[in-house]
């Protein structure tokens, strides 16, 4: 079997990243196939190509622009060995790529979805957002095969488009966090946040909650493990909340496990989540999970 994946993750074509070592080993389980990957990426991006196993290939698209990931990736698609089969990493821009190299090389392809699109949320997060749910419209029903990360995006998509086939759910796999030594040392409550500080998340609702719990007699202390664009205006809001001596902003930790050891309860504030691995993430660390009702946080 050969695949052609088209996605987006550009940790894929850097060596050690947790996307590049996961290639490798499903490269050596299926040592018979052969999977090349063509990743949307500018020229100053990443790195040209990897090999993570000598079956498993990825190629950066190199573009000059990222108008011109599409024409790139059916380039290098057009010079590779034929497959026998396109996956697309999403509905979108990777699938209508992927619809475009299928049709040209008359072959099935395949989508994965992993974010709730459809959600209005998400439709409402941007002009792009919008966009992508007509792209998806117009790829999912001409799709050979779909497939979710989680049953509330499947029936979402099952109910919308009435596909003939069915959409099997393939979670993602979440490694159990081994349990390290807290870096916080505190007799609150510990409440958790853990994910990119951007508006889809909603951080400032955790803030919120923080400073309406302390206001109401309770000892509870923030954390938030993650960076983003909205770090600065949340560090505004925790003062304006008079709240800002029991929040703390821990940034990028490649130990999450800390964090997770030490919480009493993981509050997940998602407008929308396709999945939600910090929910299964911390349902695995023996944490409690307050979440808004996303992804698999029913489920779960």
């Amino acid at each position: 079997m050969h695949i052609i994946f088209i996605g987006t993750d550009r940790n894929l074509l850097s060596r050690g990243t947790g996307i590049y070592e996961r290639f490798a080993r499903f490269g050596n389980a299926f040592k018979d196939d052969v999977y090349d990957s063509i990743i949307f990426s500018l020229r100053s991006a990443a790195p040209e190509e990897s090999k993570p196993t000598s079956n498993v290939h990825a190629y950066s698209t190199h573009s000059f622009s990222r108008l011109f990931y599409g024409i790139d990736a059916i380039r290098i698609a057009s010079k590779l060995p034929r497959p026998n089969v396109i996956s697309a990493q999403d509905p979108f821009e990777t699938g209508l790529v992927a619809f475009i190299i299928s049709r040209l090389l008359r072959i099935p392809f395949v989508v994965e979805i992993h974010t709730d699109f459809l959600s209005p949320a998400y439709r409402n997060h941007s002009f792009l957002n919008a966009i992508r749910v007509v792209i998806a419209g117009f790829v999912i029903p001409r799709a050979s095969g779909v497939y979710a990360v989680s049953n509330r995006v499947r029936d979402s998509v099952m109910g919308t488009y009435k596909l003939s086939n069915p959409v099997p759910v393939l979670p993602i796999y979440v490694e159990k966090q081994k349990q390290l030594p807290s870096a916080l040392t505190t007799q609150s409550t510990t409440l958790l946040w853990v994910g990119r500080l951007e508006k889809e998340k909603q951080p400032w609702l955790a803030l919120e909650a923080h400073a309406l719990a302390l206001t109401e007699g309770h000892k509870t202390h923030l954390v938030f493990v993650g960076d983003g664009s909205l770090k600065t205006s949340l560090e505004a809001l925790a003062q304006n909340l008079d709240v800002s001596s029991s929040v703390t902003f821990a940034g990028v930790s490649l130990e999450v496990a800390s964090w997770y050891a030490r919480a009493d309860v993981l509050l997940c504030t998602s407008a929308y989540e396709g999945y939600g691995m910090v929910i299964v993430e911390a349902l695995a660390a023996g944490v409690p999970v307050l979440s808004t009702d996303v992804g698999v946080a029913r489920e779960a």
